[in-house]
Parts: structure tokens; C-alpha cells; sequence
């Protein structure tokens, strides 16, 4: 369908962009009036406050540093593991790494990833990152805590099998008005994206907020869909998920 250490969480991310996207989209919903957009504003904002966010640089987003060459891609993500969807899976379509690093499926929700997940153990990485919600979005619309448990129930047997390997949970990407026009559920992203950030403080993982690659990229990174992305997005990704993560080539 669909083309950390335990004892301390570290959020490097531009909290600016995913708090404005996801007010953006709360304030411009038609069935919202002032009241409730200056209410959805000031939750936003507490959760800022409460998770103690950091609003990151620019270096941190993947748009603003030198981006890894495909050789250092091979060299950093090497004894790593990438579990997601067809969003993760054109890592391996496009060149960049293979399926002893990156576990994926076309279509994939994170409540049915058991075999995914099982296969990453199996690997006992150093870092496992994490990508799913493009499918999820469909299936859970607006119980996005549907999702978040489903999530947790995915995390807690990683953190079961490999106790000092850390995880790190990327976002949902911002999707445009068009896709969302198409398919409405598409527009709970920004509720999964707090959702995501309040359970990486609980569990203890590391979120990685992408979504300045695509709103301040000088070039339409978005496939005709709204939700996929070009090959061009990738190597910023993988370079982002790399500093984030502190991987040297």
C-alpha cells in the first residue's frame, strides 16, 4: 500500500518546525474556530515546556552540513539496524544500504512489524532506528493512542532483547494539503508526532525530527502522492539519523 541510552533521553530537534506544522494544521482545519486553534496553540506549548525539548541547529536537521557520500553511508550505518515501511524500504530500492541494515515492508503499520522486529534483534546492532506511521495514520485516524501502544509494545521487546543498544524513533513527515485532501486520517500527523516525542521521554529513546529536510528544502522533495519522498531526500535522512546518533564513517 504505501511506497539510547535507556537512563536519559535526548530530543535533538528543531522543536520550532514540528510544534509550527502541526499549529498550522490545527488552525487551518475548517471546522476549527479561534477558540479552539488559541486552545490547540497553548497545548503545543506545554508540551515544549514538559518535555524540555531542545530546539536543536540547523547542523541537526540533515539541510545544513555536508552530506554523508554513499561510501560513508555504507561505513556509518554498518552494525545498525533501520526497521520501517516502504518509506524505509527505498533505502535499499535506491542503492544506499541493504537488508542486513535495513528491515522493512511495503505497507507495513508498526502493530503487525513482529517478524521486523524479531529480524532486527536477531542482528544485535549497536543502534536501532525506528520509522513507521505513513501506514499506521490509515488504519488508527484520530486514536492516536492506538497507535502509540502499539508502538511501546514494539520498543519494550527491542529494549527485552538488547538492553544497552539504543533506539531512536523518527518522525512522520509533514504531509501536504493536497494527500490529506484525498485521504483526511493523513491529517492526525501532527497528534502522532506528540504522541511519538511524550513516548520516547517515557521509554527513554532518542526522536528525530526530519521534517526540516522537506519544509526548507529549495526543491519539492515530495513524490505526486504527498507522503512519499524522492530519492533525493534520502542521503539527508541517513545523514541526520547519523549525527543524531553520533555515527562516524
Amino acid at each position: 500500500m504505501k511506497k539510547q541510552p535507556k537512563n536519559k533521553v535526548l530530543f535533538l530537534i528543531p522543536v520550532g518546525v514540528i510544534l509550527a506544522g502541526a499549529v498550522i494544521f490545527l488552525c487551518t482545519r475548517g471546522n476549527e474556530n479561534d477558540s479552539v486553534c488559541k486552545e490547540n496553540v497553548a497545548r503545543l506549548q506545554a508540551l515544549k515546556q514538559t518535555t524540555g525539548i531542545s530546539s536543536g541547529s540547523d547542523a541537526s536537521d540533515g539541510s545544513g552540513s555536508t552530506l554523508l557520500s554513499d561510501v560513508e553511508i555504507r561505513q556509518v550505518f554498518a552494525g545498525n539496524v533501520i526497521i520501517g515501511d516502504s518509506i524505509t524500504e527505498s533505502i535499499v530500492e535506491y542503492g544506499y544500504l541493504d537488508t542486513d541494515v535495513v528491515v522493512s515492508k511495503r505497507g507495513l503499520n508498526v502493530g503487525a512489524a513482529d517478524d521486523q522486529i524479531s529480524t532486527a534483534i536477531a542482528l544485535n546492532p549497536s543502534h536501532v532506528f525506528m520509522a513507521f506511521g505513513s501506514n499506521d495514520l490509515e488504519i488508527y485516524g484520530s486514536a492516536s493512542s492506538e497507535f502509540i501502544d502499539a508502538y511501546r509494545t514494539q520498543i519494550k521487546k527491542i529494549q527485552t532483547a538488547l538492553p544497552d543498544v539504543p533506539i531512536y524513533i523518527n518522525c512522520i513527515l509533514p504531509i501536504t494539503d493536497e494527500a490529506i485532501a484525498q485521504t483526511p486520517d493523513l491529517g492526525y500527523y501532527p497528534d502522532y508526532n506528540e504522541g511519538l516525542i511524550k513516548l520516547c521521554q517515557e521509554m527513554g529513546c532518542t526522536f528525530i525530527d526530519n521534517s526540516t529536510i522537506v519544509t526548507d528544502s529549495s526543491e519539492n522533495l515530495y513524490e505526486p502522492d504527498g507522503e512519499h519522498v524522492i530519492q533525493d531526500y534520502y542521503p539527508k535522512w541517513l545523514t541526520n539519523m547519523a549525527q543524531i546518533a553520533g555515527l562516524k564513517a
